[in-house]
């Protein structure tokens, strides 16, 4: 039974995976805004800024792209009515859940890599060559992070305020993660021990767990007509 819920998981989210693919549409446009929003705040702070302050372009810059790409996921899916099949497979809500989050998880994953990159040429020359530090706290807080946007999409999915409800729920509920994951960031680009950074991965992982939780016992009643 678990290997069969484990092949239509990955059965969806190769689905979506593949649905981006074509079109290239959501880390096109991810991208671009988070080029834009990285441009901006680097000629408002300058080349070579402390810490804190790359962290907080980091975080503001994965905050923007990233909930544009929750909220436009959501919103094709309801305009070619694509969810509605989906519902119809014989497949578990809690196992649909996890594959819309780890689908949703791998686009997020995939744009912090371009804002990284970004970042590190247009802002911060250190932030790549500290890659290895500040990859935990940023993958657990972008994880959460994710997932938050999972099932918050979903109940904001039935509404017609959909794409401006989402960012409005999804940052309030996800700020106690994206703080600590930009404590650790910040350790992180300060040179701090690997000890300081793994304080912060503790309360990211307990997050992320609570949230799938949630997730997988809740999505059944967000997605119920």
């Amino acid at each position: 039974m678990v290997r069969r819920a484990v092949r239509a998981a990955a059965a969806l989210v190769w689905k979506d995976v593949l649905a981006e693919l074509r079109t290239r549409e959501l880390v096109t446009s991810m991208s671009l805004v988070a080029f834009l929003a990285l441009v901006v705040q680097g000629l408002a702070v300058g080349s070579g800024p402390a810490p804190t302050v790359t962290a907080a372009i980091l975080w503001i810059t994965v905050v923007f792209a990233a909930t544009l790409g929750l909220a436009r996921t959501q919103t094709l899916e309801q305009d070619r009515q694509a969810f509605s099949g989906v519902l119809l497979t014989p497949v578990g809500r809690g196992t649909l859940f996890l594959a819309k989050a780890a689908a949703n998880l791998l686009v997020t994953f995939m744009i912090m890599v371009v804002i990284v990159a970004a970042e590190t040429v247009l802002v911060a020359p250190d932030l790549g060559r500290r890659i290895a530090g500040i990859a935990l706290p940023l993958a657990l807080g972008g994880a959460g992070f994710a997932a938050t946007g999972t099932l918050l999409g979903a109940m904001a999915a039935a509404t017609r305020l959909r794409e401006v409800l989402l960012p409005i729920l999804l940052v309030p509920v996800t700020l106690p993660a994206i703080v600590v994951s930009l404590s650790g960031v910040t350790a992180a680009l300060e040179g701090a021990p690997f000890a300081a950074v793994l304080k912060s991965a503790g309360f990211l992982a307990a997050f992320d767990v609570v949230v799938l939780v949630l997730g997988v016992w809740l999505f059944e009643y967000v997605v119920e007509e």
